[in-house]
């Protein structure tokens, strides 16, 4: 029988002081080396302006071209992803892939179709909207300055997405897990602490309580998925997909300020969390189908 999501912490050692040094070791990494690359943005406004001038409804930096902005944020996430997996692989003694699935290889393919199913979900919640609110998505698309961020953003989501993963939904989730046979009580909170995470985003000073909500629901969202197919590599390519969408679609107010393809000029918290909430049950819906499928071909099989 294949090992638990949940139970794959016990692989290593999980003394209460292992889970504290690499705590520790994790969060004073990404502190220290975002204080260090937020100092180089500052740097770099101070010398361009001669002062700093940062616009509280975006975070940007006046005088610094986005693409600098974008880059650096998304750079802080790599230490985090270095420090959590060595902390995994060298405090706890386990393998660092044992944060993603039970079995020896992680399933890329399934990180794939989340990455394409959940994307194509999103796509349609967009275009309802736009029917819903018309003149709410504006074609902004400039070639030049998209292509410019292109790069970016497909390279260094990834890594941002699945740090996050991995930290929340893989050690924060397991190590909650080893307190509690209740499988709910770790979904929820590592999904409070990713919503707190989050809290600091520009989007969340548009409506907070519903902003708040949407965060919430994302991590239960990824946080059930990943219980349901006892792996995180759905949850990881749903993640990725939702940031790389930024892409395409991106409002005036955002912690990433790609220029896209098209621009939300009204960032709204209220449809955001209605449409998330029908996405998500889509998504573990399908879900619930295909694993309750192949289970039953599995068992006329035998």
């Amino acid at each position: 029988m294949q090992t638990k999501f949940l139970d794959l912490a016990r692989l290593g050692k999980n003394d209460w002081w292992r889970y504290l040094i690499s705590t520790a070791v994790i969060l004073l990494v990404w502190l220290f080396t975002s204080v260090a690359l937020a100092l180089v943005l500052i740097g770099i406004g101070f010398s361009n302006n001669g002062s700093i001038d940062i616009d509280p409804k975006t975070s940007e930096i006046a005088g610094v071209d986005p693409l600098w902005t974008v880059t650096i944020l998304l750079l802080s996430f790599l230490p985090l992803l270095v420090s959590l997996l060595l902390s995994v692989r060298f405090i706890h003694n386990r393998p660092a892939t044992s944060l993603i699935t039970p079995l020896l290889k992680i399933d890329w393919k399934r990180m794939a179709i989340g990455f394409v199913g959940f994307g194509l979900l999103l796509g349609v919640a967009c275009m309802v909207e736009s029917f819903v609110y018309p003149g709410r998505y504006q074609f902004t698309f400039k070639p030049l300055e998209t292509v410019k961020f292109a790069p970016v953003i497909l390279l260094l989501i990834p890594f941002q997405a699945a740090s996050e993963e991995l930290l929340c939904r893989g050690y924060m989730m397991q190590g909650i897990g080893l307190l509690t046979r209740r499988v709910w009580i770790p979904v929820v909170i590592s999904s409070l602490i990713f919503m707190l995470l989050h809290i600091s985003n520009p989007e969340a000073q548009v409506d907070t309580l519903l902003m708040l909500g949407n965060y919430l629901l994302a991590g239960l969202l990824f946080a059930l998925v990943t219980i349901k197919d006892n792996r995180l590599e759905l949850a990881i390519g749903m993640h990725i997909v939702n940031n790389v969408f930024v892409l395409l679609v991106n409002s005036t107010i955002s912690s990433l300020p790609v220029p896209p393809v098209f621009t939300v000029t009204t960032l709204d918290a209220g449809y955001g969390l209605v449409s998330s909430i029908v996405v998500a049950f889509i998504f573990y819906g399908v879900l619930h189908f295909v694993l309750r499928s192949q289970k039953v071909a599995g068992t006329e099989a035998v």
